[in-house]
C-alpha cells in the first residue's frame, strides 16, 4: 500500500518544491525590478510615456539606488516634456553612476537648452575628459562657449567635432550655426550643404539652409528649399509652417493662408497640421477668426482633447465662460484627475471671482503634478485676491522657476513687486521680462517705474520714450510719462501725454485720475468732476469709474454724493473691494457705525487675509463701544502681521482698560512705539502700560510726550495727571487735571479728572 503511494507522495513532494521555488522567484525584489523595468521599456518603445512612469516608479519603490530605472524615467519625463523632473532623474542617475555618459550628455543638453552654458561647458569638458571622441559633447561644448562670448573657441570645438565623426550630418550643421553667428556665411551654406549630402533621410539640413537664405533675404532660394522639403517629406507639417512664415515676412499673407489650408485638408489626420490656421489667426491677434477655426475644428475633431482644450481656452479668452465651463466638465467628467483640465477649471473659477474654490481645484491639480507652472500661477491669482499676498508671491516665483519664459508669472511679480514698492526687485523683474519679450511693453514699463523710484528719471524717461517708440498705440507709455512730468511739477506737459493716452485708449482709467488730480493740484474741483463725468458718458457701467468719483466728490467735500457714487459701484459690482472699503470710511466718518460694519464684513469676504480691514472693523467696534470685539479684531491683526503696531497698540489699551495682562500689554505697547514712535497715542499706550506697572517715573516722560504732540486730547492730560500724582508733584498734576476739565467739561473723563482732583485735595 505506501509502496503504490510513493510515487504521488514523491509527486506532491516536487511540486510544493517547485511553488516555493516560484514563489521565492515571484518575491526575489530583483526579479521584481526587472519585471517592472522592462514593462517600462515596452511602453517607452511604444510611446506610452505615461505608463512608462508609473512602471519606473514600480521598479524604484523596491530598489531607490536602481540607476537604470533613474535614467528610463528621466528619458520618459523629458519626453513629457517634464524638465524639471527629468532632471531630477538625471541627477539621481549619475550620483548613482557617475560614469553614464549619455546621462551626463543629457545633463549638460539641458543646461544648455536652460540657458546655464557655463554649467554646460563644464559638464561637457567632464565627458570629453572620458570619452575625447564624443562628437556629442563637443557640440554642446562648442554652442556653450559660443553663447558665453568665446567665438573663437566656439568654432574650433565645432571644428573638433567634425574631425571627432566626419560622416555625421549634426557636427556640420552644428558647425554652420557657429559660422553664421561669427558671420561665415559663405562657410555656413557650405556646411549645410556637406550636411545635406550626408542626409538623404531626413529634411533638416534642408530646413536650415532655406533659414540660411532666409535669414540673407534670398527669398527664391529659401523657397527652393521649404518647397523641396516639403516634397522629401509631404506628410511633416514643419516645412509648411516655414513656407507659410517664409511668405510672412514678405508681407505675402494671401500665399500664407494658402499654405496653411492647405496643409489642413492634405494632413487632415495631423493635429500639427490642421491647427496651424487657427495658430496663425490666435498669433496674429484675429481673435475672432481663432475662436471660430477651433470651434470647427473641435466639431471635426471630437476626439482631439488638445484641441478641445485649446478651444475652452479660446471661449475664456473670449469671455464666454458658459461654455468653456461646460466643455471643460465634459472633460472632467470623463477624466477626473486631468490635471490640465482641473487647472482649467481653476482659471474658470479665478474668471468668476470665485478664489476660495478656485485654490481649492488648484492644490488638488498640484498634488498630482507639483511641477505644473500654470497651476501655480493660476493659484497665485486666487491666493492674492483672498488677501495673501506673500504666499501669492510664493507660486508665481514657484511658476517662473519651473517654466523662466512664463510670461504672465513675471509679469504678476511685477505688480506684486510694484504695490510693495520693492524697486530693486522690479528691476531685476522688469530686465527678466525685456529678455523674454523684447519688444513687450510690460517690461520697459516696470523698469521705467523702478528707475523712477530709485531717483533716476533720465533712465526712466529714455525707457518711456523707447516704449512709445515700440508700441504707439499703447496708452501705457503716455500714462508713465504723464506721471514723470507730474513727479517734475511739470502739469502741462503732463496733460499733454494723459491727453495723448486717452486718444488711443477713450476709456483709460489711469489717464481719467490723473487728469483729475491735475485739476485739483490746480484748484480747480469743478473741473476734475467733470473729466469724470464725461468719462462716465462713454463708460455708465464701469464701477471703477463710479468709485473715482466717489473720491472726487469727498475731496470737494461732497459727502452724501460721494456716498451714493459709492454704493452705485457697489450696485454695479457686488466685488468691488474698494468700493466697499471707501463706502464703509464714509459711514465711519457719518458716525453710521452699523452700516460701516456691515460694509466691512462684506469686503473681509473678498479679502479674508487682509489685515487692514480686521483693523478697521476693531476700529469701528471701538467707536461703537463693544470692546470685545475691538480686541477679537485686533488679535486677528497680530495674527496676520504680528509686528502690526496700529493693533499693537489698540490691543495694548484695551487690555489695561479691561483689566487683561498688564505684562502682555507692555509687550504690545512697546512695539507699537518702536514701530510708530512719532505716534502720540502709541507714547500715551506705552505710558499707560508702564503706569499699571508701577513705573511711573518712566510713564511720565511718555505722557508729556503725547500731551505736546496733541495737546487737544483729554485723555492724554489726564493720564499725565495721574503720574504726576503718583510721583507726588501735585503742584503739576492739578494743572494737568484741571487741564482735562477746560477741554471737556462733560466727558467722563473730566468726571474722573474731578474725582482725581478731590483725591488729591484729600491728601493735601
Amino acid at each position: 500500500m505506501k509502496l503504490r503511494n510513493r510515487p504521488f507522495a514523491l509527486l506532491l513532494a516536487l511540486s510544493i518544491v517547485a511553488l516555493v521555488v516560484l514563489g521565492g522567484c515571484s518575491r526575489d525584489p530583483n526579479v521584481r525590478k526587472q519585471k517592472f523595468l522592462a514593462q517600462g521599456n515596452q511602453d517607452f518603445d511604444k510611446g506610452k510615456y505615461a505608463e512608462a512612469v508609473i512602471s519606473y516608479g514600480r521598479a524604484l519603490q523596491i530598489d531607490p539606488k536602481f540607476a537604470e530605472a533613474h535614467y528610463k524615467l528621466a528619458q520618459s519625463y523629458a519626453k513629457q516634456g517634464s524638465w524639471a523632473s527629468a532632471f531630477q532623474e538625471l541627477a539621481r542617475t549619475v550620483a548613482l553612476q557617475p560614469d553614464n555618459w549619455a546621462a551626463q550628455l543629457d545633463i549638460a543638453k539641458l543646461f544648455l537648452a536652460g540657458g546655464k552654458f557655463q554649467d554646460a561647458k563644464d559638464r561637457a569638458l567632464l565627458i570629453l575628459k572620458n570619452s575625447p571622441n564624443n562628437a556629442e559633447a563637443q557640440i554642446v561644448l562648442s554652442q556653450a562657449s559660443s553663447q558665453l562670448g568665446n567665438p573663437t573657441d566656439a568654432l574650433q570645438q565645432a571644428k573638433d567635432a567634425v574631425t571627432a565623426q566626419p560622416d555625421k550630418p549634426n557636427v556640420y550643421i552644428n558647425l554652420a550655426l557657429i559660422q553664421e553667428k561669427n558671420g561665415a556665411l559663405a562657410e555656413a551654406e557650405a556646411s549645410l550643404q556637406k550636411a545635406k549630402s550626408l542626409d538623404s533621410a531626413t529634411i533638416s539640413p534642408i530646413t536650415l539652409l532655406g533659414h540660411l537664405y532666409e535669414r540673407q533675404h534670398r527669398w527664391a532660394e529659401a523657397e527652393q528649399q521649404f518647397q523641396a522639403a516639403i516634397r522629401q517629406d509631404p506628410k511633416n507639417p514643419a516645412p509648411r509652417s516655414d513656407l507659410a512664415l517664409l511668405y510672412l515676412a514678405q508681407g505675402q499673407e494671401a500665399q500664407a493662408i494658402t499654405v496653411l489650408t492647405d496643409a489642413k485638408q492634405q494632413l487632415s489626420e495631423d493635429p500639427r497640421a490642421y491647427r496651424m490656421l487657427g495658430d496663425y489667426y490666435l498669433s496674429r491677434g484675429q481673435s475672432a477668426k481663432a475662436l471660430a477655426e477651433f470651434e470647427s475644428l473641435s466639431t471635426q475633431h471630437p476626439n482631439d482633447l488638445q484641441t478641445r482644450k485649446a478651444y475652452i481656452q479660446l471661449l475664456i479668452l473670449n469671455q464666454k465662460i458658459a461654455d468653456a465651463t461646460r466643455l471643460n466638465d465634459e472633460i472632467l467628467k470623463k477624466a477626473p484627475q486631468d490635471t490640465e483640465a482641473l487647472v482649467t477649471k481653476g482659471q474658470i473659477l479665478n474668471q468668476q471671482k470665485n478664489w476660495d474654490d478656485s485654490a481649492q481645484v488648484l492644490r488638488q491639480a498640484l498634488k498630482d503634478e507639483p511641477d505644473n507652472a500654470v497651476a501655480h500661477y493660476q493659484l497665485g491669482v486666487a491666493l492674492a485676491q483672498k488677501g495673501d499676498p506673500q504666499q501669492a508671491e510664493h507660486e508665481w516665483n514657484e511658476a517662473s522657476r519651473l517654466r523662466p519664459g512664463y510670461v504672465e508669472a513675471w509679469r504678476a511679480l511685477g505688480a506684486s513687486a510694484t504695490q510693495h514698492r520693492d524697486w530693486k526687485a522690479l528691476e531685476v523683474i522688469a530686465t527678466k521680462l525685456e529678455a523674454i519679450v523684447p519688444r513687450g511693453a510690460e517690461g520697459y514699463l516696470f523698469h521705467a517705474t523702478a528707475r523712477l523710484n530709485q531717483g533716476d528719471a533720465a533712465t526712466a524717461e529714455s525707457d518711456l520714450q523707447h516704449l512709445v517708440q515700440l508700441a504707439p498705440d499703447n496708452p501705457m507709455g503716455y500714462v508713465k510719462l504723464a506721471e514723470l512730468r507730474m513727479a517734475q511739477k511739470r502739469f502741462n506737459d503732463a496733460e499733454t501725454f494723459y491727453r495723448q493716452a486717452l486718444t488711443r485708449d477713450p476709456r483709460s482709467l489711469e489717464a481719467t485720475r490723473g487728469l483729475a488730480t491735475i485739476a485739483f493740484a490746480q484748484k480747480k474741483p469743478a473741473e476734475a468732476l467733470k473729466i469724470i463725468q464725461d468719462q462716465l458718458q462713454k463708460s455708465p457701467d464701469s464701477a471703477p469709474l463710479y468709485v473715482l468719483l466717489a473720491r472726487a466728490q469727498l475731496e470737494n467735500h461732497q459727502t452724501d454724493d460721494g456716498e451714493r457714487s459709492l454704493q452705485h459701484a457697489v450696485d454695479l459690482d457686488k466685488q468691488n473691494a474698494d468700493a466697499l472699503i471707501l463706502l464703509a470710511q464714509v459711514q465711519i466718518a457719518k458716525k453710521e457705525t452699523d452700516a460701516a460694519i456691515a460694509n466691512y464684513q462684506r469686503a473681509l469676504q473678498l479679502l479674508p487675509n487682509d489685515p487692514r480691514l480686521y483693523l478697521a472693523m476693531a476700529s469701528a467696534y471701538d467707536a461703537k463701544g463693544d470692546w470685545q470685539q475691538a480686541e477679537t479684531f485686533n488679535q486677528k491683526v497680530l495674527a496676520l502681521q504680528p509686528d502690526e503696531p496700529l493693533a499693537s497698540n489698540n490691543l495694548a489699551y484695551l487690555l489695561l482698560e479691561h483689566g487683561g495682562s498688564v505684562n502682555v500689554a507692555l509687550t504690545l505697547a512697546q512695539n507699537a512705539h518702536k514701530g510708530l514712535p512719532n505716534l502720540p497715542s502709541t507714547s500715551d499706550t506705552l505710558g499707560w502700560a508702564y503706569y499699571h506697572n508701577g513705573a511711573f517715573s518712566v510713564a511720565a516722560p511718555l505722557f508729556e510726550d503725547a500731551t505736546k504732540k496733541a495737546p487737544g486730547s483729554a485723555n492724554y492730560h489726564y493720564h499725565l495727571g495721574l503720574a504726576y500724582q503718583k510721583l507726588n508733584d501735585n503742584r503739576r498734576a492739578r494743572v494737568e487735571l484741571e487741564k482735562v476739565i477746560s477741554l471737556d467739561p462733560k466727558s467722563p473723563v473730566a468726571e474722573q479728572a474731578r474725582q482725581a482732583l478731590g483725591q488729591s485735595a484729600g491728601s493735601t
